[in-house]
C-alpha cells in the first residue's frame, strides 16, 4: 500500500472537501478520489459519507484516521533518521525586512548545523506568505505584523519589533519622544509600498485622528526609503532593525510617537497547524525562540525588545 494513499486520506479527512485537499496536495481532483477509493477497496470499508458539498468521516473512517497518524509520523519520523543532510529541503517564507535585518545570523547558525540542506528563501509579502503555508507552499513563515490569528495556523510570537520614525538630522522633531499623533500634522511622507501592515496602521491611525499629511513617494525598497530621508526628501516609518546601522552612525535622526497611538507588531513564526515539524524546523523554531547561541546573534539582540508570550518549542505540536 502506497504511503501517500493515507497522506491524501489525512488530507481530505482535514479538508472534508476533494477539492481544497487537492490543491493542498498539488493533485488534480480525479487522483485525490482514486487514492482514496484504492484505500477504501483494500480495506473493504467506506471512510466518508459523501454529499454535494461535504464529506463526513464514517465510523470506520475515523478509526482508519488514528492508523494513518501513526503510519504517516512513523514513516516522516524514519526519513528524518535515515536521511543525510543532503536530502533535507526547507522552504522558507519571510518579509525583505526580517531577511536583510534579523535573520541572517540565524540562517548561518542553521547552515552550521545542516550545511548540506537545501534551503529555498522567498522574500515577500505577509499576505503571500500565509497564502502559501495554507497551501503547504512553505514550510516555515516568518513574518513581522499583528499577532496572526487563523484557525488554519500555529503562530509563535518571536519578540516584539520596535517601530521608529526617521528623519533628516535638521528635521524639527529630530530627537524627540513619545511625541503626539496630533504633530505629524502636514507632514511630508516617504511610504512602503500598499499592503505593508505596518503602514496601513500607521495611515489608519492618521486619518482616524484627522491627522492630514503629504505622500512625497512610495517605494517597496526600505533602502531607497531610507536614503530619499537622508536627503530631507520627507520623513517615514520604518522598523527600528532596518534604521538601527544609520542612527548609530548618524547618518539618519529619528523620533518616536505615543505607544497608544499604533499597534503592536511582532516578528512570529507561521507554521500550518497540521504540518508535521522535522527536525530542520523544530530546530529553526529553537533557534528564533531561545535564547541566541552565537554572539553575533547576542550583540545584534542585546539592545532590541524581548519577545513577549513566547511558546516554548517543546510545546508545538506535530
Amino acid at each position: 500500500m502506497d504511503i501517500q494513499y493515507f497522506i491524501t486520506f489525512r488530507e481530505v479527512a482535514r479538508c472534508q472537501n476533494l477539492t481544497k485537499a487537492a490543491a493542498r496536495l498539488g493533485y488534480a481532483q480525479p487522483t485525490v478520489s482514486v487514492q482514496v477509493q484504492r484505500l477504501e477497496h483494500h480495506f473493504g470499508i467506506k471512510l466518508f459519507e459523501r454529499s454535494s458539498r461535504k464529506l463526513k468521516l464514517t465510523a470506520s473512517g475515523m478509526q482508519m484516521l488514528v492508523y494513518a497518524d501513526q503510519i504517516v509520523e512513523g514513516y516522516n519520523q524514519a526519513q528524518e533518521h535515515f536521511s543525510s543532510g543532503a536530502n533535507i529541503s526547507l522552504a522558507i517564507g519571510t518579509t525583505e525586512t526580517l531577511a536583510a535585518f534579523f535573520l541572517p545570523p540565524y540562517f548561518q547558525a542553521f547552515r552550521s548545523r545542516y550545511p548540506q540542506a537545501n534551503v529555498v528563501f522567498f522574500p515577500t509579502s505577509d499576505h503571500e506568505v500565509i497564502r502559501k503555508i495554507k497551501n503547504n507552499e512553505l514550510d516555515i513563515g516568518i513574518l513581522l505584523d499583528m499577532p496572526v490569528i487563523d484557525p488554519e495556523l500555529k503562530s509563535i510570537t518571536v519578540r516584539n519589533e520596535e517601530l521608529i520614525f526617521i528623519c533628516s538630522k535638521d528635521h524639527p522633531l529630530h530627537g524627540r519622544n513619545n511625541i503626539g499623533i496630533h504633530e505629524l500634522e502636514n507632514s511630508s511622507f516617504i511610504l512602503t509600498e500598499k499592503g505593508c501592515c505596518y503602514r496601513s496602521a500607521l495611515e489608519r491611525s492618521m486619518d482616524n485622528n484627522g491627522v492630514s499629511y503629504k505622500v512625497v513617494s512610495e517605494m517597496g525598497s526600505l533602502e531607497g526609503i531610507k536614503q530619499c530621508v537622508q536627503y530631507g526628501m520627507g520623513i517615514a516609518m520604518i522598523p527600528k532593525i532596518a534604521a538601527a546601522d544609520m542612527l548609530r552612525k548618524e547618518q539618519l535622526a529619528g523620533f518616536t510617537i505615543r505607544e497608544d497611538a499604533l499597534s503592536s507588531f511582532y516578528t512570529q513564526i507561521i507554521l500550518h497547524k497540521n504540518k508535521h515539524l522535522a527536525s530542520p524546523i523544530r530546530y529553526l523554531v529553537d533557534l528564533l525562540t531561545a535564547k541566541p547561541p552565537q554572539a553575533s546573534v547576542q550583540s545584534l539582540l542585546q539592545a532590541e525588545p524581548t519577545g513577549l508570550g513566547k511558546q516554548p518549542p517543546s510545546a508545538i505540536s506535530t
